[in-house]
């Protein structure tokens, strides 16, 4: 994925989220639609 790149994502576990941001992404916990509690958003950072 190129830098500044996006995933999104119903998956909310917390081992899911420390593996991203091992890797280099910025993540974040966002309202889930109608029947989701949470959604993730994961950007790909420059640093």
């Amino acid at each position: 994925m190129e830098y500044g790149g996006m995933l999104l994502t119903y998956c909310a576990k917390g081992q899911f989220k420390r593996d991203l941001r091992s890797v280099g992404f910025t993540v974040e916990g966002l309202p889930g639609p109608p029947g989701k509690r949470e959604i993730t958003r994961a950007t790909k950072s420059f640093c």
